[in-house]
C-alpha cells in the first residue's frame, strides 16, 4: 500500500480526495516507515507550493493538506524544519484566503519553536479577519517581536470593536508587564489608564482580563515609583476593590486575586474593608483612577465592605478567592489581621469544603507571623472543626494547632482533649494526633509540666505493673509527656524521668508518628538518656531555664527595635540549632533535636547544611518553591555567619552549591508547573540561566583540591544547565559543543572506576544515542533530552577541609571620582594597580580586564612566572597600559582581574588578543576615572 500511495502522489494525482485519505490512514500508522512519511511530506509540500493547474478545489485540497501537516508535526518531530518553512511561505502568500490562513497558523500552533519574525507579525495581526487577529494575539510568544513594539501592538488592539479582541490584547498586556522593564513611563500608565477605562466595559471577559492588566500594569508602576510608592499601590489596591462588587463571578474572583498580590497598603485602607462605614479620615481622601464611567477619581472609602462582600458571596469560589487574598494581606497590620481572625473563625462553619480549607491555609499563615491570637470562644468553634468528617480538614485544623500559642493552662488543656477526642474518633489519625499532641507540648512547657503532673495517676501504671496504653487517652498523655521540656547540658528534667522509660513501650507508633523528625533508632536513645535525668521541680527548672537564656534574650530585644504595623519585615536569625528547628519542627523548640545535634557534634555545620539541602530536594519536585527557596536562604545565611579561614573553601563550596540549586529549583519549577515558561517569564528565566552558569564556572575553575565525587556533582549540575539552555533558548551549537564536552569529561570520571555513574547521566547518555540514531538534531528538537531531567537528584558531598578558593583583591593609585587621574585623548595612559592574589598558582591564566562604556574591551595578560611571591598569598604592584583612550574630556574604566577557565584537555597557549576561552571573575569590578587636565 506504501508503494502504491508513493506512486499515486509522484503523478501529481495528489488533488484526488482518494490519495489524500490515504494519506492519512499511513501517517495515522504507527508502522508506517519514516522513509514513507518522508515522501508524503515531500509531496503534500510541493502540492501547497505548485497546485495543479487543471483543479479548481485549490482551497479544499490545501485545506486538507494543511490537516495533515498537523498530523506530520504530532508524528515526525525530524520533519519539522520542512513543514514549517512550507506553511509559513504559504500564509504569506497574497492569494492566501482568510480561512486557509487560519488553517496554516494553526498548524504553525503545533510546532514549540518561533516561527516568524517582527515583519510577519505585523503584516498579518493588520488583516481585516478577525479570527487571524485573535489567533496572532493570542500566540504572539511564537513571533521575536521587541517589547516596545509589542507594548504599542497590544495598547492599540485594547480599542478593537470585537470583545474577543480586546480580551485577548488586554491578557498580554498583563503577561507582558510582568517580564519587562520600565523604560517609559508614560507609556505603562497610559496602558494602566486604559485597562481601567475597560473595567467598564459591557463584556465579562473584557472586564476580567482588564482587571488582570490593571494588577500588573500598577504594579509595574508601583515598583518604578520611590516616593509616590505608597500612594500609588493605595491607588491600585482601591482601583481593584471597586470591582468585588461586579455581576460577574469570574471578574469578582479575578478581583480578589489581584488584591492579594499587592505587597503594601495603608493602615487606615485595609481596615476599612472589613468595616460597614467609611471613617473621617478617608472620606475626602482621592486617588488616581476611575471610579465609574464620569468619575475620574477614585475615594478612598470605595474599600468600605470589600472584604465583607467577598466572604459573604453566594459562589464559593468568590469566598475562596477573598480568603486567599486575605491571606496576604493580614500580615501588614495587627489590628487588621485580629479582625480578620474573627471573621476566619465563622467562615469554619462553612457550607463549602473548599471555603474552610482556604480559611484554615490563611490561619495557618497567621500563625506563622504569630498574628493569630486566641480567644476562648475562638478554640471551642477551631476544635470542632477536628471532628469533621473530611480527613483534609482534620489535617488543616491540626498544622494551625501545632504553632498556636495559647495564653491559659484551660485553653491548653482544651486544645488536648479536642486532639484526643479527634483520635478517638477517627483512629486511623493516630500518627498525625501524636505528631501535634508533640508540638503543642514543647510549645507550652510550662503548662505541659502542671497537665502531666495532674494527671501522672493515668500514666503511672496500675496496681498490677500494667501499663495499660491501649487507652487512646492514657497513650495521649505518654506521647504529650515526651516533649515535656529537658536540659542537655544540666542533665534535669521536669517530669519524673521514669514517663520517658514507659514510652519506650510506644516506641514503634511514636516514631511512626516523629518519621519527618527523628528516625526510631534516635528517638530510642533520647528516651533512655532522658530516663537516666535528675527530676527537679517545675519551679526551679524553669527559674533555671530563664536565668540560662536572659543574656541571650536582652541581646535580642536590642538589635530588634519596635516596628510599625502597617508594613511587616521578617527577619531570620539561624544558627546551626535553628537550621534543624526549621526544617522539622518549623517553629517549636525541641529538646530532641537537641540530643540530635549533641550526637553530630563530629559534623561541621558545612556538612550539616549539604545534608539538609539534599534532604529538601524532593519538596521542589513537588512544586514547593517557595518553602525551599526560603530555607535555602536561611542556610546561606547561616553559612554567613561562618568566618573561619581555615575552612573558605568549604565555606564557599557550600554557599556556591545552595546558589546552584536554588537557581535550578526555581527553572525546574517554571518548567513543570509553568505554563509561561517558553514566553513571558522568558526574561527572568534567561537570568537565571545566566546566573547558574556563573556560579558553576566559578565552582569548577575557581576551587582548587576538588574531589573526583565534586567534580562529578558540579558536571552533573552544567548537565542540567545545557538540557534547560538548549530548550528555552535559540539553538546554540556551543551550548550543544559544552554538553558533548562535559559529557565526555563524565566517561572519563567513571573509566577511571573511582565514581558511579548516576541514573540522570545514564538518561542522558541514552537519550543523546536515540538522537545520533534518528534524523532529527538535537538543536532541532531539545525537548527530547528533558525527560532525563526527571532523574536528577543532588549527590551528597561531605567536606573534606582541604579546599582553596582563588580569590583577588584589586586598588588603583590616586584615584577617585572627584580627583580623576589625568590622560590625552588619543594616547594610551597607564594604570597603576596594587594587587592581592590568594591560591593561584604560576599556572593559572590571569587578564585584567578593562572596559569602557560596555563598548570597549580590552585585556593585558598577567605572567605570574615573572612576579615574586608564593602560591598562598602573593602581592604586587603592577602598570597596565590601556591604549584606546576615547576622544571625550572625560571618560571611566570598569576593571578587574579575570581567570581563563582552561580544562585539561584545551591546549595551552598565550595570545596577545585577550583570552580564547570563557572567563570567571576573581574580584568585583572597580570604576576608574580619567579627565582631560586643564593647564
Amino acid at each position: 500500500m506504501e508503494h502504491l500511495l508513493r506512486i499515486n502522489l509522484e503523478t501529481n494525482d495528489n488533488n484526488n480526495p482518494q490519495a489524500n485519505l490515504q494519506a492519512l490512514s499511513l501517517i495515522s500508522n504507527p508502522s508506517t516507515s519514516d522513509s514513507t512519511l518522508s515522501s508524503i511530506a515531500k509531496v503534500l509540500i510541493t502540492s501547497l507550493k505548485y497546485p495543479n493547474p487543471k483543479s479548481n478545489s485549490h482551497r479544499f485540497i490545501h485545506h486538507h493538506i494543511l490537516r495533515l501537516f498537523s498530523l506530520l508535526l504530532h508524528r515526525c518531530p525530524h520533519l519539522h524544519h520542512n513543514l514549517i518553512s512550507a506553511i509559513r511561505e504559504f500564509s504569506l502568500l497574497p492569494s492566501t484566503s482568510t480561512r486557509l490562513l487560519v488553517d496554516a497558523l494553526t498548524c504553525l500552533s503545533i510546532s514549540d519553536s518561533n516561527v516568524n519574525d517582527e515583519s510577519t507579525f505585523l503584516s498579518l495581526v493588520f488583516r481585516p479577519c478577525v479570527s487571524v487577529r485573535h489567533w496572532l494575539l493570542l500566540n504572539v510568544s511564537k513571533f521575536d517581536i521587541r517589547p516596545s513594539v509589542l507594548l504599542t501592538v497590544l495598547l492599540g488592539f485594547t480599542k478593537d470593536p470585537y470583545p474577543c479582541i480586546r480580551n485577548v490584547a488586554l491578557s498580554g498586556l498583563a503577561d507582558l508587564c510582568e517580564c519587562i522593564i520600565v523604560e517609559d513611563e508614560s507609556l505603562i500608565k497610559g496602558c494602566y489608564f486604559r485597562a481601567v477605562e475597560l473595567l467598564f466595559d459591557s463584556e465579562d471577559l473584557v472586564r476580567c482580563s482588564a482587571v488582570h492588566a490593571v494588577s500588573a500594569c500598577g504594579q509595574l508602576i508601583v515598583a518604578s515609583k520611590q516616593e509616590s510608592k505608597g500612594d500609588w499601590s493605595d491607588a491600585l489596591f482601591l482601583q481593584l476593590c471597586s470591582m468585588v462588587r461586579d455581576m460577574s463571578v469570574k471578574v469578582r474572583v479575578e478581583a480578589f486575586k489581584a488584591i492579594g498580590k499587592i505587597e503594601t497598603v495603608s493602615e487606615y485602607i485595609l481596615l476599612q474593608t472589613l468595616s460597614k462605614k467609611a471613617s473621617s479620615i478617608t472620606k475626602e481622601m482621592n486617588f488616581p483612577g476611575q471610579y465609574s464611567e464620569t468619575l475620574f477619581r477614585i475615594p478612598a472609602a470605595s474599600a468600605v465592605l470589600a472584604f465583607l462582600h467577598g466572604l459573604e458571596d453566594e459562589f464559593d469560589v468568590v469566598r475562596v478567592s477573598a480568603c486567599g487574598a486575605l491571606q496576604s494581606l493580614a500580615i501588614h497590620s495587627a489590628d487588621f489581621s485580629n479582625m480578620v481572625v474573627n471573621l476566619l473563625m465563622g467562615i469554619l462553619n462553612d457550607d463549602s469544603m473548599a471555603v474552610k480549607l482556604q480559611a484554615l491555609d490563611t490561619l495557618h499563615h497567621l500563625t506563622m507571623f504569630r498574628l493569630l491570637k486566641v480567644q476562648q470562644p475562638h478554640l471551642h468553634m477551631f476544635l470542632g472543626i477536628l471532628l469533621d468528617s473530611c480527613s483534609l480538614i482534620r489535617c488543616r485544623a491540626r498544622k494551625v494547632l501545632k504553632l498556636t500559642e495559647l495564653p491559659s493552662l484551660g485553653m491548653f488543656k482544651m486544645c488536648v482533649d479536642g486532639l484526643i477526642r479527634d483520635l478517638e474518633l477517627y483512629p486511623q489519625d493516630e500518627a498525625e494526633v501524636f505528631s501535634a499532641l508533640f508540638m503543642i507540648g514543647q510549645n507550652h512547657g510550662e503548662f505541659l509540666v502542671r497537665l502531666i503532673n495532674e494527671a501522672s495517676q493515668l500514666i503511672e501504671p496500675s496496681s498490677g505493673g500494667k501499663l495499660g496504653y491501649d487507652n487512646v487517652r492514657k497513650a495521649s498523655y505518654l506521647v504529650l509527656a515526651t516533649s515535656a521540656p529537658v536540659s542537655m547540658k544540666q542533665q534535669t528534667c521536669s517530669i519524673p524521668p521514669r514517663i520517658f522509660s514507659y514510652a519506650v513501650t510506644l516506641l514503634g507508633r511514636v516514631s511512626r508518628s516523629f518519621a519527618d523528625i527523628v528516625d526510631q533508632r534516635t528517638f530510642l536513645a533520647y528516651l533512655s538518656c532522658c530516663s537516666r535525668f535528675t527530676f527537679v521541680s517545675a519551679s526551679e527548672f524553669f527559674k533555671m531555664e530563664e536565668h540560662r537564656l536572659l543574656p541571650h534574650q536582652n541581646n535580642k530585644m536590642e538589635e530588634h527595635p519596635e516596628e510599625g504595623d502597617v508594613q511587616l519585615t521578617q527577619r531570620c536569625e539561624i544558627s546551626e540549632y535553628d537550621i534543624w528547628r526549621k526544617l522539622q519542627l518549623k517553629e517549636a523548640e525541641s529538646s530532641l533535636l537537641d540530643f540530635q545535634v549533641e550526637h553530630c557534634k563530629e559534623r561541621n555545620c558545612v556538612n550539616i547544611v549539604l545534608q539538609v539541602v539534599i534532604d529538601i530536594w524532593p519538596s521542589l519536585k513537588l512544586g514547593l518553591i517557595n518553602e525551599v527557596t526560603c530555607t535555602l536562604r536561611s542556610l546561606k545565611a547561616e553559612l554567613g555567619t561562618r568566618s573561619d579561614h581555615n575552612h573558605r573553601g568549604e565555606l564557599v563550596f557550600a554557599l556556591q552549591y545552595i546558589d546552584a540549586l536554588e537557581q535550578l529549583g526555581h527553572l525546574w519549577h517554571h518548567l513543570v508547573f509553568s505554563k509561561e515558561f517558553y514566553f513571558h517569564k522568558w526574561g527572568k528565566l534567561e537570568c537565571s540561566l545566566k546566573k547558574l552558569d556563573r556560579c558553576l564556572r566559578d565552582m569548577r575553575y575557581k576551587l582548587i583540591g576538588l574531589t573526583k565525587k565534586d567534580n562529578f556533582l558540579i558536571l552533573e549540575l552544567i548537565i542540567a544547565n545545557s538540557i534547560l539552555t538548549l530548550c528555552n533558548m535559540e539553538a546554540c551549537a556551543n551550548t550543544l559543543k559544552k554538553l558533548q564536552s562535559v559529557m565526555s569529561c563524565i566517561e572519563h570520571i567513571c573509566g577511571e572506576g573511582s565514581t558511579e555513574s548516576s541514573n540522570f547521566v545514564v538518561e542522558v547518555q541514552k537519550s543523546l544515542s536515540e538522537i545520533d540514531t534518528s534524523s532529527c538534531s538535537i538543536l532541532d528538537n531539545p525537548y527530547l533530552l528533558l525527560k532525563s531531567l526527571e532523574h536528577f537528584t543532588p549527590r551528597m558531598v561531605v567536606s573534606s577541609g582541604n579546599l582553596k578558593y582563588m580569590e583577588a583583591e584589586l586598588q588603583c593609585q590616586g584615584n577617585e571620582f572627584q580627583n580623576p587621574l589625568p590622560f590625552i585623548s588619543g594616547l594610551p595612559v597607564g594604570l597603576s594597580l596594587d594587587i592581592k592574589l590568594n591560591n593561584i598558582s604560576n599556572e593559572s591564566r590571569l587578564w585584567i580586564k578593562m572596559r569602557c562604556e560596555e563598548k570597549l574591551t580590552q585585556f593585558v595578560f598577567l605572567d605570574l612566572h615573572e612576579i615574586e611571591g608564593d602560591d598562598e598569598v602573593r602581592k604586587f604592584t603592577f602598570v597596565a597600559p590601556f591604549y584606546q583612550t576615547p576622544k571625550a574630556n572625560c571618560f571611566s574604566l570598569k576593571i578587574c582581574i579575570v581567570l581563563e577557565c582552561i580544562s585539561d584537555s584545551d591546549q595551552l597557549f598565550r595570545g596577545y588578543g585577550g583570552p580564547k576561552h570563557e572567563v570567571v571573575h576573581l574580584c568585583e569590578e572597580k570604576a576608574v576615572y580619567f579627565s582631560v587636565q586643564v593647564r
